[in-house]
């Protein structure tokens, strides 16, 4: 066995696209029948829709993820480091990119009042003209301008204020 950390880290399993939840749950039950050191060495088994074709695991050391991902169907290995000197595990701050839920265009509609929350336009107030969901962009006026000039962005950079104003 390798040497055993202090501290988990977050280590990404590559599986075949569209199982990520079947492998999620076939390795959570694998983890249950193996008992220790398995059971206390990987504490957390996750997925996300958004990061197609990998699981994320937190372990206290990799080889433990190695020996419990071999025979299980669909999983393909865990993800190594190209160089020797780059670490193979993910760091907190990318591994919670993966798992932030993603505003939902679907309680924007027209009429509403928002604010944009990133790009150049951050901080402004503006209108919400027309809202196309299969894109996820809003087509917006701002308010805070002398004359009307529509524009077009994503769905994630607004924050709704208000309902429909009359």
């Amino acid at each position: 066995m390798s040497k055993v950390y202090d501290k988990t880290r977050i280590y990404a399993v590559k599986v075949t696209v569209g199982q990520e939840e079947n492998v999620a749950e076939m390795l959570s039950n694998k983890v249950e029948a193996l008992g220790l050191p398995y059971s206390k060495g990987i504490k957390a088994i996750v997925y996300s829709p958004d990061l197609k074709g990998y699981i994320l695991v937190e372990a206290t050391d990799p080889v433990l993820i190695d020996e419990v991902i071999q025979g299980v169907k669909h999983a393909r290995g865990r993800v190594k480091s190209k160089y020797s000197y780059q670490p193979d595990f993910i760091p907190m701050e990318e591994a919670l990119s993966y798992l932030k839920a993603k505003p939902s265009i679907e309680l924007l509609s027209e009429g509403d009042m928002i604010e944009i929350t990133g790009g150049p336009f951050k901080g402004m107030k503006a209108r919400i003209i027309s809202v196309n969901k299969d894109r996820g962009e809003v087509t917006v006026e701002l308010l805070d301008t002398p004359y009307t000039m529509p524009i077009t962005m994503y769905a994630e950079y607004v924050r709704k204020v208000s309902e429909k104003s009359s």
